[in-house]
């Protein structure tokens, strides 16, 4: 099947049949602040609700009666301003460009007739409710990520690395930390998968989000242990309440490769007698052949995607109830280039400038490669009081199969050298009390709640990890006081983690079970200072911590994928976090500037280390990696600053810089992402809203990524007529540069709407290898890439 030529002429078909278009601009970067005061006494109406109908989001005055909506996309917008015992007030509001535009004080007349109930509802994201240091990518510039894995469309923010194995698989790294310290939220459900290892990538569809929302630091006390580096949140985006059927197309192409991807999603939500009730269905086909690289095509990298999801949503005013499931499929070809027999192989292969089997293009996807399917089913209810706040349920399974095949097959069938079945059980109950306001004009607002899961893990064939069972629970209450300029929070958390690992001794056929437990007490201190309406101090100080896994306790085998045998240590101990971040935001009309300090001390810092000493197993001589301990700081800045050179070009400059030590053994990390920085400028063209094409914008980009430096010193030794590597197996790659380039418009050809966006990567051809990339040791990254990305809203019947 030639995927490429069908979605073109799916496009084509799309293009021929359109008869409209409209879509978001090509960044949302306005922030739109105001005050709303009192006509009668000239008093801040804290509490009073702004409301954007055509986003159907909002925010909440504060005590000084100001707000701000951040992220705003060009375009004409109806607001609503509300407050109990005050008349409305809607006014138009037509934003630009501009990075930031302050309304004149809305003023709110009393209302003298017998008042009418106003409910409002505000949609607001889960890490609005969290005052910690945060990152999103949404709008127009989601909409330019699309097409590629979450790990890949996280890397453009900053502070936000990825490691990887090939061009396929890709992790997300947050501050120098992934695997088990990054907790990751589907849909507002803890995803749990196979997610240790480093070429275990998060089995989420990127297309069900809207919204990709990161919170930098640890962030335990909300979202439970194991948050030591941060939280990545996926949401989709509130289902219609407005009668009517709708839905968007995804159709994305890019030349390395050869991808082609078509995503689809069509919802609807019913008026008269069933108000309240809404649906959505969803669906992503993704295919991808061979990588490129600028001299030699990768064998075997080529991957598959299927995914669907389902949500069915009945919400009235006081309850309401959702149903969401979702099922991605993946089936992974890992570069041949990268499997070896022995260690001798694995040596040469490191030490060869290109890998000696260079094919041609192709689809075929053959041993070795990863299987993997991963089912989640959330059911979520809340109720809604007016006196005593909100309680809300999610209760979720999820189900994680991974199989990996090897080069060839030991037995001479098609059964896989290693297959893990996780199921967990999720379950979430939160109580937000309803705002407590002081005589002083302050206000109290805060949550409490219980997390608990439950775990059983279920292997076959080789032995890599154990059958395990595993129990967790936790209790936390955070609270939060806002008074004037200033806003407090603090949280405390106690868990309880328990753990029970089953060994089979195959010459008694005997089962023993080694049994763990842990428990911690966390806690959470932060503060925004309101300097100005242009400037936002903020600072959070928080601890947490994370139980070993069963493959940091109990590995011992050879790991198919990774190509290495992992030794567990079951002598290791919790890891214990102390999380420091600052920042400091400042909004003109002319300049953006965001500045993030941060430093986390982790004691018991756990990792696979490389041993480099081989084992010899049927197949060969294989490098070897334990897990191992030390006391270990991360420290860093990230830095963006955006400024409007004129009305129409702007230039961008995003930058991490990350410092990561062993304290325990005097020396540097392996595998910590090295410093980078990107700089853009992009050009807005002038173009009437009502015209054919509109909404025009071109940009130029380059990302310097420096050489790694810091890292342990790498060494060799002959043992037994074998070279032994310590520290790495190969000195870390030069530093290179990269430079990329994106168009986009919006196309009106009648009433519907379309987006266009032609992005272009490593424009240069130019040939590389990064740090955080395991395959960095056989062959380089991949070459020039050209992705034309094309955004379809539908509209079924006529919503009003």
């Amino acid at each position: 099947m030639r995927v490429l030529r069908k979605l073109g002429l799916l496009a084509g078909l799309l293009i021929s049949t359109i008869t409209s278009g409209w879509s978001q601009s090509a960044t949302c970067p306005t922030v739109l602040s105001g005050k709303i005061i009192g006509k009668d006494n000239r008093e801040p109406l804290m509490g009073a609700t702004v409301y954007v109908r055509e986003l159907t989001t909002g925010a909440v005055a504060d005590s000084t009666g100001g707000f701000r909506l951040e992220k705003l996309c060009p375009g004409n917008y109806t607001i609503d301003y509300q407050f109990v015992g005050y008349k409305s007030v809607t006014l138009s509001v037509v934003v630009g460009t501009e990075p930031l535009i302050t309304q004149p004080t809305i003023t709110l007349a009393p209302e003298n007739e017998t008042l009418k109930e106003v409910v409002v509802t505000e949609r607001r994201s889960e890490a609005q409710q969290l005052l910690q240091v945060q990152t999103e990518l949404s709008g127009n510039a989601l909409d330019a990520s699309r097409g590629q894995s979450l790990g890949e469309s996280l890397k453009t923010l900053p502070g936000l690395y990825s490691i990887q194995t090939g061009p396929s698989i890709s992790k997300p790294v947050i501050h120098g930390l992934y695997s088990n310290r990054i907790l990751t939220l589907n849909n507002g459900v803890r995803q749990e998968d196979q997610q240790w290892g480093s070429e275990h990538a998060p089995q989420i569809d990127p297309f069900l989000a809207s919204r990709l929302t990161v919170i930098k630091g640890a962030a335990s006390i909300r979202y439970g242990s194991d948050a030591i580096g941060g939280v990545i949140l996926v949401e989709p985006k509130a289902l219609p309440t407005i009668p009517g059927i709708g839905g968007v197309v995804n159709a994305v192409a890019g030349t390395n490769g050869r991808q082609g991807t078509v995503s689809g999603l069509v919802e609807q939500a019913f008026g008269k007698k069933l108000t309240g009730l809404s649906w959505r269905l969803q669906g992503t086909l993704k295919r991808v052949g061979y990588a490129k690289t600028p001299n030699y095509y990768l064998e075997n990298s080529s991957y598959r995607e299927n995914n669907l999801s389902g949500t069915i949503n009945y919400t009235r005013k006081h309850v309401g109830a959702e149903v969401f499931y979702s099922q991605f499929y993946t089936k992974v070809g890992l570069f041949t280039g990268a499997q070896v027999g022995s260690l001798t192989d694995f040596y040469a292969a490191i030490a060869r400038p290109e890998p000696l089997s260079q094919p041609g293009f192709s689809y075929d996807l053959g041993r070795p490669y990863q299987q993997v399917q991963h089912d989640l089913l959330k059911v979520r209810a809340f109720v809604r009081s007016e006196r005593f706040g909100t309680v809300t349920a999610v209760v979720a399974r999820q189900q994680n199969v991974r199989r990996e095949y090897d080069i060839q097959s030991f037995s001479r069938v098609t059964d896989p050298e290693l297959y893990l079945k996780l199921v967990t059980q999720t379950v979430d109950v939160t109580w937000e009390h309803q705002p407590v306001k002081t005589a002083n004009g302050g206000q109290w607002s805060g949550t409490v709640g219980f997390n608990g899961i439950t775990q059983g893990n279920v292997r076959r064939y080789l032995f890599l990890i154990p059958n395990y069972r595993n129990y967790g629970a936790g209790l936390f209450a955070i609270e939060r006081y806002a008074r004037d300029r200033w806003t407090v929070e603090g949280g405390i958390r106690y868990d309880y983690r328990w753990l029970r690992a089953f060994f089979l001794d195959e010459r008694t056929n005997l089962t023993t079970a080694r049994t763990r437990d842990w428990r911690n007490l966390t806690g959470s201190l932060g503060t925004t200072y309101q300097m100005s309406h242009n400037l936002t101090l903020s600072g959070n100080l928080s601890t947490a911590w994370r139980a070993p896994t069963v493959s940091d306790l109990y590995s011992d085998g050879l790991h198919q994928s990774a190509v290495a045998y992992e030794r567990g240590n079951p002598n290791l101990n919790p890891e214990q976090a102390y999380n420091l971040t600052v920042s400091v935001e400042y909004t003109g009309k002319r300049l953006y500037a965001d500045l993030g300090l941060y430093n986390n001390w982790i004691n018991n810092y756990i990792y696979l280390k490389p041993d480099s000493v081989p084992i010899v197993r049927q197949r060969g001589a294989f490098p070897a990696y334990s897990y191992s301990q030390v006391r270990a700081t991360f420290r860093g800045v990230d830095a963006t600053i955006r400024y409007k050179l004129t009305d129409q070009l702007t230039f961008t400059s995003k930058t991490s810089l990350l410092f990561a030590y062993d304290h325990t053994n005097d020396d540097y990390l392996v595998y910590i992402p090295a410093n980078h920085t990107d700089n853009g400028l992009r050009y807005d063209f002038a173009t009437d809203k009502q015209r054919r094409i509109a909404d025009v914008y071109v940009s130029l980009s380059s990302q310097y990524v420096a050489r790694q430096n810091r890292v342990p010193t790498v060494t060799q030794r002959q043992e037994n007529g074998q070279i032994i590597f310590t520290g790495d197996f190969a000195p870390p790659p030069p530093a290179y540069s990269l430079l990329g380039a994106e168009v986009g418009f919006a196309w009106r050809l009648g009433t519907r709407p379309m987006t266009i966006i032609v992005t272009g990567t490593n424009l240069l051809n130019r040939a590389y290898r990064d740090y955080l990339d395991r395959f960095r040791y056989f062959a380089d990254e991949p070459g020039r890439n050209i992705m034309l990305k094309v955004k379809l809203p539908l509209s079924f019947d006529q919503r009003s």
